[in-house]
């Protein structure tokens, strides 16, 4: 049945009859009173005649078109409306702080979702959306943590997987600069002791190209020597790299006088990494010629490392060619930005991290130990490694090295 309207007499009911003026004056006199008892519920806006949920609905829907539309500071403020009307919505919370991460409010963005995720530490969308924001604003080491944390919950997840490698590029190239200062020793029964010190300066100068310097001061057998040098890395077709190396230690008797090397890398398949080196070592009174391939396998959190190495050395004394085996194998589990724990076992002659005359062609050995790197923030990282070796001398051999790294 049609609605009379309020300021119209229905036209079908005033034609039933004309009223008389008597009539007409009565009604009126009873409109007039009727109107001033109902004067205080009078006729209302429309924003006041709706309930609180058809408000909130209306305001959601509209907040929610603007983001579609990509209106995003419109979308905002029409989320913090809505947030405001009805502040236990997750939902509308969760907007907000990711149009704030949009619209460029970076820290407003980060507050919002750490609470959001006070609330619900397992959200999905709210932890992605905090690795963008921490990846935005320059943090990739915390940016990575939270990515990690995603990919042991939800492995295999390509969204997670991109923003991982995405961390990974952002830290190369904003890490410019590396100082490394390191001590290390060696300790054998019934000799002095071997004491050395490194200090290394690398640098990236962009996704493609890298360099090193290093140089060491080393006390072994009453000998101090030193030994100065670096090394280059290219990156080229696309995963591929090319490294050479090159150090010199003038007058040596312990240390190689000359050190070169050449080496190539292939990531395989984003998980497998391919290593190929060779190195030529010049000593007082003999040369070393080392080849040999290597892997590095990475697995979620683990890494599993191993490498080959044939090395044929000739002294001075005795022409023929000496041919010797050696290799290494390490587990190691990857935390947190680039925090590693690793253990290796390693068999053969000259297998040797610091080449050092007095170890190339006496004897074969088996090693065992293991190593910590820790990175106390995305620019400070200490390093502590410890190796135990058997030699086929009968003799023991204990070495060890800290190392602390500052990036900038």
């Amino acid at each position: 049945m049609p609605v009379p309207h309020p300021h119209r007499p229905d036209s079908r009911t005033h034609a039933r009859r004309p009223a008389s003026p008597g009539r007409r004056r009565a009604g009126c006199r009873f409109l007039a009173v009727l109107a001033v008892l109902l004067a205080p519920c009078g006729p209302v806006s429309r924003v006041q005649a709706q309930t609180p949920d058809t408000g909130l609905t209306a305001a959601r829907r509209r907040a929610e078109q603007l983001r579609r539309e990509q209106r995003l500071p419109e979308a905002l403020a029409a989320y913090r409306t809505v947030a405001e009307l009805d502040p236990g919505s997750f939902e509308d919370r969760f907007w907000v702080a990711r149009l704030e991460s949009w619209t460029g409010r970076l820290d407003l963005a980060e507050a919002d979702l750490v609470r959001l995720l006070e609330e619900r530490p397992d959200d999905y969308d709210s932890r992605i959306a905090l690795a963008d924001v921490r990846l935005w604003r320059g943090r990739p080491g915390e940016a990575r943590r939270v990515l990690e944390d995603l990919d042991r919950s939800h492995p295999g997840d390509p969204e997670v997987s991109r923003r991982l490698t995405q961390a990974s590029k952002v830290a190369r190239e904003t890490t410019r600069w590396e100082v490394g200062v390191e001590y290390y020793g060696e300790r054998l029964p019934g000799q002095p002791a071997t004491d050395g010190a490194t200090i290394s300066l690398a640098t990236r100068a962009n996704s493609r190209f890298r360099w090193r310097t290093a140089g060491t001061l080393q006390q072994k057998f009453d000998r101090t020597e030193g030994r100065l040098g670096g090394e280059v890395g290219v990156r080229a077709l696309g995963l591929t790299e090319l490294r050479g190396s090159a150090y010199a230690a003038p007058g040596a008797e312990v240390l190689p006088r000359q050190a070169y090397g050449l080496g190539l890398s292939r990531v395989v398949a984003r998980r497998l990494v391919l290593h190929a080196d060779y190195g030529y070592l010049d000593f007082l009174d003999a040369n070393v010629h080392q080849i040999g391939p290597g892997l590095e396998l990475y697995a979620g959190h683990w890494l599993l490392a191993g490498r080959y190495t044939y090395s044929s050395t000739r002294f001075s004394a005795a022409p023929p060619a000496v041919g010797n085996d050696a290799g290494s194998v390490s587990l190691g589990y990857v935390y947190g930005a680039a925090s590693l724990v690793r253990v290796f076992a390693a068999f053969g002659a000259e297998s040797f991290s610091q080449p050092s005359r007095d170890v190339i062609g006496e004897f074969h050995a088996h090693t065992f130990g293991g190593s910590w790197r820790h990175l106390f923030t995305p620019r400070l990282g200490l390093e502590l490694a410890y190796g135990h070796q058997n030699r086929s001398n009968g003799i023991h051999q204990d070495a060890f090295s800290v190392r602390l790294v500052q990036r900038w």
